[in-house]
């Protein structure tokens, strides 16, 4: 049985991931998180959760060594795609920096180092064209979020050009669904449901035309499971998500359709780092693992039913 810890697992991919993984006794699941990080995602999940810090890189090697540990899992990130230099500068020295050295250890070790890149903020933009990236295509990331994205896949593939290290990067676009924050600063779906179950309007930047592609949770979280738990699947990146892309237009007139509330919506100026239009090719990922992702709309209105139910 697979021994994988998730760096950061306890969020709202993590604990989507852990949910899989635990399906069929596919793998032994450890979490490390800071004593200040909440648990109530995990549930009564039969997973050890290990109290840490990222920045102390002896309490990680310790709880990799004595777990005995072959597939670490990296989902930490304390920036969001509108966040700032100084934001990003943090980032950088509780983050990116140990993350580094924390690849090192896993190369000696022989043990796979799993990140969750963005493949929302990496590519860069297409300037109005609607045209799937592939994971071979340029990265130009135009925001500090996924510049730092961009930095730790360069690391990545560093490490394994020099130190032959064992990699999987994951490029997911714009998750959503069951247990995700419905009044963060981002996520369009979860954040627009938040307004709206409040009685408040909808904030867009710009006109509304900018098109991104969007992946129910639980399709993520079995596409990774499935990747996790494939031997075959090692030194490889690989975009995940639905590869059609929606309009925050469009999405707004299916929330309409599929909620009982009124839906108001409030036009304001568009930020220098969004870009026009990310839509992800996942052919590469079909051909690795079975990947067959809901209708959008049909998992807008289960989100909606599990807000509802006050899942």
């Amino acid at each position: 049985m697979k021994k994988i810890l998730l760096i950061g697992g306890a969020g709202f991919i993590g604990s989507n991931i852990i949910s899989h993984l635990l399906e069929g006794d596919k793998a032994k699941v450890f979490v490390m998180e800071p004593e200040s990080a909440s648990l109530y995602r995990l549930g009564c999940s039969p997973v050890t959760v290990i109290r840490g810090e990222l920045s102390n890189l002896d309490d990680v090697k310790t709880i990799i060594l004595e777990n005995k540990v072959d597939t670490v899992v990296h989902l930490v990130s304390t920036l969001i795609p509108g966040s700032t230099f100084d934001e990003y500068q943090r980032e950088y020295i509780d983050v990116l920096y140990p993350t580094v050295r924390l690849m090192e250890f896993c190369s000696e070790q022989d043990i796979k180092f799993v990140f969750f890149s963005s493949g929302g903020t990496v590519y860069g933009d297409r300037k109005g064209e609607v045209v799937p990236f592939k994971e071979d295509d340029p990265m130009a990331p135009i925001s500090f979020y996924g510049w730092s994205k961009q930095m730790m896949e360069n690391s990545i593939l560093f490490m394994h050009r020099t130190q032959k290290l064992k990699y999987v990067i994951v490029r997911p676009s714009n998750p959503f669904g069951k247990s995700q924050n419905l009044y963060g600063k981002q996520g369009l779906i979860a954040v627009a449901l938040g307004k709206i179950l409040a009685g408040e309007a909808i904030q867009v930047w710009g006109d509304g035309s900018a098109v991104r592609d969007y992946i129910y949770i639980d399709d993520l979280g079995r596409a990774v499971a499935d990747i996790l738990t494939d031997e075959s699947i090692v030194n490889e990146t690989l975009n995940i998500g639905s590869g059609i892309g929606y309009s925050i237009n469009e999405i707004i007139e299916m929330l309409r359709s599929v909620v009982e509330e009124d839906v108001k919506v409030e036009h304001v100026a568009s930020r220098q780092m969004d870009v026009s239009s990310v839509v992800l090719n996942t052919e590469k990922l079909r051909g690795r693992i079975s990947f067959h992702p809901r209708d959008i709309k049909e998992a807008i209105a289960r989100f909606y039913k599990d807000v509802k139910n006050g899942a």
